[in-house]
Formats: structure tokens, sequence, C-alpha cells
């Protein structure tokens, strides 16, 4: 990649305004680029609320762009809990973890982006490169130029499309449905049970969890949170096509608006939680007002780097939700990328951080197929069936699902990959 002239701040187009994009652009401002991020949707992703696990990954991402972390980043969990369908314990450990939200965590690194280089409503068509730059052309027109471009924007990236169409968007098998809703729904006795804790109840194709998490307005109040569940349960493709598709007949293949949901699959879906899981559980499921459904993917591409564009976050890599790693995982990439384009020999440095940023997304990518083997479809292979009963194990679920220490189970898949 040709340095930029030594008479300008080199110039990055960002494609992707959430999450990853932010956090680049935060980081790459940090150390002296100009930046603009170009982003197709307009206001509404402030107000997405997923919950997330911290890491230290993502403390090292705010420290090098230069932000003073608040103490209170989200809800704090001190440990894990396992109930089996009669609602006894299967078992307990501690694991000290901040859980936070999505829109937590945009809305403070959006409040540290300048409102003047964001720019909403821009749909990414295309890009040209040349000796002196690289050009995004988007739908409305516009054409942007830079010395390189960086493809943030999400698991169906268009960039990526562009760049690797090889790379494919594959199901899992199974889907997740989902619930993010005032905590002071949810009843005091069931609330008591998991309050404090990730909690998690096993089921016999899937597992439950859930946690609280930060309430609007990033309320941290008790009382005024939010709590956020999943529900892990297996379906093909025909099953996952039901379960988008809304009383109308009208199908949202890349998902359906919480409130389109078909109401008979919701009453569905509370029977089996009367049938599957634990009683506070069920409570909890019960107080959901508008359960939803997110269709589990998978992702990994051959390359993070193609002349002078980069891929990041779910952009390059979109693991299974289980090791709870997406937005770690992103401010990492976007850590790491600002400081090797800060490299005398950038080019030389470039081609390390992707083969170490590559080594990274596969060990995820594996960590997250073996957290999920057991919720799959069962199999004759014998080492695969006992990998997936491993998995199952309540001691197994309770350690390594979104570990406070992500490093303990990727250092060991890097080194065998």
């Amino acid at each position: 990649m040709p340095e930029p002239t030594a008479t300008r701040a080199p110039h990055a187009i960002i494609i992707g305004g959430s999450m990853a994009g932010l956090f680049c652009g935060v980081l790459l401002r940090a150390v002296g680029w100009d930046v603009d991020i170009y982003e197709r949707a307009g206001d509404e992703l402030a107000s997405r609320g997923a919950g997330i696990a911290t890491h230290d990954e993502l403390y090292a991402a705010f420290v090098a762009a230069g932000i003073d972390l608040r103490a209170e980043m989200g809800v704090e969990s001190t440990g894990r809990i396992a109930f089996n369908h009669a609602g006894e314990v299967l078992g307990e450990c501690a694991m000290p973890q901040i859980m936070t939200s999505w829109g937590f965590v945009f809305r403070f690194l959006r409040a540290r982006f300048p409102d003047a280089h964001y720019h909403s409503g821009y749909t990414f068509e295309d890009l040209f490169e040349d000796a002196s730059g690289i050009e995004a052309r988007f739908s409305n027109g516009r054409r942007a130029r830079a010395d390189i471009l960086i493809g943030a924007d999400g698991t169906r990236s268009t960039v990526r499309q562009r760049l690797l169409p090889e790379a494919t968007l594959d199901y899992c098998g199974y889907f997740a449905w989902r619930g993010l809703f005032d905590e002071a729904r949810v009843p005091t006795a069931a609330l008591e049970r998991v309050a404090g804790r990730m909690a998690f109840s096993a089921t016999p194709r899937g597992h439950w969890l859930g946690y609280l998490v930060a309430g609007p307005n990033d309320d941290l109040t008790p009382g005024r949170r939010w709590y956020n569940w999943g529900w892990y349960r297996r379906g093909d493709e025909d099953a996952l096509r039901a379960h988008l598709t809304d009383a109308d007949g009208r199908h949202y293949p890349l998902g359906i608006p919480h409130h389109r949901m078909h109401p008979a699959l919701v009453d569905a879906m509370r029977r089996q939680a009367h049938e599957e899981l634990a009683p506070p559980i069920q409570r909890i499921v019960e107080a959901t007002p508008n359960p939803y459904i997110q269709a589990i993917y998978e992702l990994a591409s051959p390359r993070m780097v193609v002349g002078r564009a980069c891929l990041i976050g779910d952009a390059a890599f979109t693991a299974r939700p289980h090791v709870g790693l997406g937005v770690s995982k992103a401010a990492e990439d976007a850590r790491t990328l600002a400081a090797a384009l800060c490299m005398p020999e950038r080019a030389t440095a470039l081609a390390n951080w992707e083969a170490a940023r590559l080594r990274y997304g596969r060990a995820a990518l594996q960590w997250g197929q073996d957290l999920g083997s057991y919720i799959e479809t069962g199999t004759d292979d014998p080492v695969r069936r006992a990998k997936a009963e491993y998995y199952r194990r309540a001691d197994v679920l309770l350690v390594e699902t979104a570990s406070n220490e992500p490093g303990r189970y990727l250092d060991a898949r890097m080194q065998s990959a």
C-alpha cells in the first residue's frame, strides 16, 4: 500500500458506522489520520440494545483511543449459575464480568467522533483503486477518495462481497429466540434467583442464558435496567424461514421486525419454555413482551487486506455468539490496524497484522463451532458426538460461554491452526 504524501495527513474512508467502524474511526483519528465514516442506516443504530460481555481487548481499545473509561460501563455480574428443568442448580462458578449493551457502547463511541465526518444514509456500491488512492461509490451518486478504505459494514458486508465474493455466510443450523425488556416486568422471585449473575438453563437441544444490562438512557439503577436473554434452538432452513415470516406471509430474510413475529410461533415458544426451562426462567420468558428471532451464522474471510482495502470486525469474521467476542474482536481489529498503519514500513506491518488477525479470527470461529456443536443436528461421527457431549456439560457451559478470559480458549486454537 503506497504512502500518502508528506504534506498532508493520511485519509481513511470507513464503510460502516456501527461498532467496528466507530472504533476504527476514533482510533485512527487518535494517531493523526483524517477519517470519514459512511453508514447506510440513519439514527436507529443508537437504539440497539443487545447485551454484550466485556473483555480486556475492549478496554485496551478505549485506552489506545485516549478515552477515559467510566467506572460504570455496565452491570456487574459476579458469576454464573445453571439450572435444570426442575429449577435445581446444576452448577455455579465465580466469574466477575461487566455486562453492557450494544447501544451503550455505541453511544459512548459515537459521542467521540465528529458529526461533520460521520455520513448517514450512504449505501456503498463499489470501489475503484489506482496508483494515487481508492475511491468509494455510493447509491446516491456520491463518491469519496482516500488513501485506504476500511470495510466495517458487518456480517453481510458489501465491501467484502465486492472484494472476496468467495467468502460465504453460512447458516449454522439453529437460531435463537431473544428478549430485551424492562427488568421491572420480571417477577421478584425469579429476578432474585438470577440477578447479579449470568444465568443458564439447560434444554435437550440447546440452552438459555440471560443477564442484566443498562436500561433506557444507559440507566444502571436497579429496577430501571433491562434484562437480556437468548434461547438457542435447533432448526433447519425451513424452520428458520417459517420464523422469519409474519402472519401475512411476508418473509424477512435479513431479520424480522420484533412486532411482526408470528403470534402462533411466539405462543409455541412460550409453551416450550414451560416444558424445557427452569421455573424462574419460564417467568422471565412469560414477562417478555416482544421476543424475536436471531439466526445464527458464521463467516470466515480468506484475506483481510486486498490492495488499499481492509476488512475488520464481522465483515471479516463472524463467529457464533457463544464466544461473546463480537464487539471485543472488532475493537482489537481496529486497535491493531491503527497501530500497523502508523508503522514506517506500512506494507510489511499490514501483512503482519493480517496474518495475526486471520489466526485470531479462525480460532474464534473454531471456538464458536465447538461451543455450539451439541445444538447442531446429531451426527454418527464418534469424534463429533464426543465433542458435542463435552460441550453439553453444565460445568463447561458455565465457564466457556462468553468467558471473561477468552485467551485461555483462543490461544490453544491459534497454536494448533
